[in-house]
């Protein structure tokens, strides 16, 4: 199991690379983690944390994605961006396990940081 320290908020840590050698996160910690992120991030069907943000335009969600980008290099973890007018979506989850690390929550965390 992951050893997840309580005690410092999610934006403040960094991600760290899975090795695929720990299981996912159980859902009442998985649970907990979103409950930090809040801003409307939920984890959908695939088990995977997801959100859609909403624009007035197509260039919006572009530059969104791209300061998204940012943030994802500088974690060295990477989601899933759709673009599209108006819209968009983001899907993260740690793909070596097929499932939810801290990492990811932290990553949500950054992003929702964006728009703040």
């Amino acid at each position: 199991m992951e050893n997840i320290d309580s005690s410092v908020c999610l934006i403040d840590k960094s991600c760290i690379p899975c090795s695929g050698s720990i299981p996912p996160l159980d859902a009442h910690t998985a649970s907990e983690l979103l409950a930090k992120i809040g801003n409307g991030w939920q984890i959908n069907g695939a088990g995977h944390l997801y959100k859609k943000y909403s624009f007035d335009d197509f260039m919006g969600p572009i530059g969104f994605a791209n300061k998204i980008a940012e943030v994802a290099e500088a974690e060295a973890h990477h989601p899933d961006i759709t673009i599209s007018w108006g819209a968009c979506s983001i899907e993260i989850w740690t793909h070596k396990i097929n499932g939810l690390t801290e990492s990811d929550f932290i990553l949500a965390a950054k992003i929702a940081a964006i728009v703040q």
